[in-house]
């Protein structure tokens, strides 16, 4: 027979209430949180959280909403997420909208009718309405990676004129004054902040803007692959290039190799986060890499907080700053 409550409290040595506020998320004294702990470990006790959910009207499942899984900052985000809300007892509902914005409304309205208790909004989107619908229906909800126009939520973001300005500087300072470019969507909010910093550090060092220079990857592999094939057949090709995510990076990767480019002597590149292929590459990749773990992690606890009906700093802003790693792909001229 599967352990209760009542189990745990008279192996614990505590009273059922003070049993079931640790399980229901509250605070309680060190001491009796190891007694309670350990009491759960021994009895393999696991939570009825349908019957707590008919109880208190909650599901005890939160969901994460996102414009594609075969991206890497997709994917890594849902793991710290998940790493964040799974202790506290909540099951984690994962959406894709496969870059569909009409697909991203039908499965915003699958997860409203699923009654989740909380969201997880990566968006694809940018004119606000899944936000809307979320917000009619008083689920709470933390945005990621984005600020949507018009829309108050609860944001956890990157400092993307910094992750931009940061790479783009070096490579001046290296003499570089050729600089290309691989962007996304020019009305998102990562891009428009990113390509914000290269503007700016071009700017400071009186180099000349070319539009020629700056080519929409849209933040795919595919795209990254055609966006860097454009930039390497102009007349004037770049000496160095910033790839402002990681999916471009793989794709530009591709495209190099294709063109039978070397790296640095060739060209010199800047990718986008610490994936994989930053640790694999020869030569080593130099990258801007906003901090994933921290952010997910970040998004997991403060939906909780909201989930758990605490609202007095709405709406929150959490900015993260990205870190420049300078290895071997990019050279002095």
């Amino acid at each position: 027979m599967a352990s209760t409550i009542r189990d745990v409290a008279a192996r614990a040595g505590l009273s059922i209430g003070t049993v079931s506020k640790y399980i229901n998320g509250y605070s309680v004294k060190e001491t009796t949180q190891a007694a309670i702990e350990a009491a759960i470990k021994e009895l393999d006790y696991h939570p009825n959280n349908i019957a707590k959910g008919l109880r208190n009207a909650k599901s005890f499942s939160i969901a994460i909403l996102l414009p594609m899984l075969d991206s890497n900052f997709c994917t890594s985000m849902v793991s710290s997420i998940e790493s964040c809300l799974l202790p506290k007892g909540y099951s984690v509902i994962v959406c894709e909208c496969h870059n569909n914005a009409k697909m991203e409304l039908q499965k915003t309205q699958f997860l409203i009718d699923r009654m989740v208790d909380g969201i997880v909004l990566i968006p694809y989107s940018l004119d606000g309405k899944q936000i809307e619908m979320i917000q009619k229906h008083n689920i709470p909800l933390v945005v990621l990676d984005q600020k949507i126009k018009n829309h108050e939520t609860d944001c956890i973001v990157l400092d993307n004129m910094l992750a931009g300005y940061e790479p783009v500087k070096h490579l001046i300072e290296f003499g570089h004054t050729d600089i290309g470019i691989l962007t996304g969507n020019p009305e998102h909010y990562t891009t428009k902040g990113r390509l914000g910093g290269y503007k700016k550090a071009l700017t400071e060092a009186g180099i000349e803007i070319k539009d020629e220079y700056i080519q929409c990857g849209d933040y795919t592999i595919d795209g990254g692959y055609d966006a860097m094939l454009r930039l390497c057949r102009l007349q004037k090709r770049p000496t160095a290039i910033f790839i402002s995510n990681y999916d471009m990076t793989i794709g530009a990767y591709l495209a190099i190799n294709y063109l039978n480019l070397k790296i640095p002597d060739d060209i010199s590149i800047v990718g986008f986060d610490n994936f994989p292929l930053a640790n694999v590459v020869y030569p080593s990749l130099t990258f801007a890499e906003q901090p994933t773990d921290a952010m997910g992690k970040d998004a997991g606890k403060l939906l909780y907080e909201r989930i758990k009906g605490n609202y007095s700093n709405y709406p929150k802003t959490i900015v993260h700053k990205p870190v420049i790693y300078y290895k071997d792909s990019i050279r002095c001229i």
